[in-house]
């Protein structure tokens, strides 16, 4: 499978999740996806992990929780856990199997890039997120126009997602 069709085909997964769990972008935030937690059955917990780990997926015979980093902004800490999500529906096997290892990003980068895409989508979908900013009449042409589009962003996402988002996930 190409980079390209397995990225659409986690667009498809968050938007059939999305759907399947009642997400509404406007009301999204930590409450609801600790709800979606409890019924996939994964638990969050608080660690001190390195800086740069925001969050970190572990399943051991069905025993799956998340790790995350308690000082997290509100933003980062949304994405995050949806980020170890795609984590849960995709990639349980592989991390079981030792065929994934934790922490080797460059080996993984795929994979990773992937649980950015599926949670972007699942958070404030591409085709909304374009409709929104069309209505908005903002023509984002430099930076106090991100801050607008932030200003007027029904979704609770950051900046730095609203740039990616803006410039195409590259």
């Amino acid at each position: 499978m190409s980079r390209r069709a397995y990225y659409e085909d986690l667009k498809r997964l968050a938007l059939e999740k999305r759907a399947e769990h009642r997400v509404q972008t406007g009301c999204f935030g930590l409450s609801e996806v600790r709800v979606i937690y409890k019924e996939e059955g994964i638990r969050i917990d608080h660690w001190p992990l390195p800086r740069k780990v925001k969050a970190l997926y572990m399943c051991d015979d069905g025993d799956c929780s998340v790790a995350l980093q308690r000082a997290l902004p509100y933003e980062p800490k949304l994405f995050a856990l949806i980020h170890e999500l795609k984590h849960h529906y995709r990639d349980k096997a592989a991390l079981g199997t030792g065929v994934i290892h934790c922490g080797d990003y460059d080996a993984n980068e795929l994979i990773e890039k992937g649980a950015e895409v599926f949670a972007a989508e699942f958070i404030y979908p591409e085709a909304e997120f374009a409709a929104d900013l069309q209505k908005s009449g903002i023509t984002v042409r430099e930076a106090s126009d991100v801050v607008e589009v932030k200003r007027n962003c029904k979704a609770k996402v950051s900046y730095r997602y609203i740039c990616k988002r803006l410039s195409g996930w590259d």
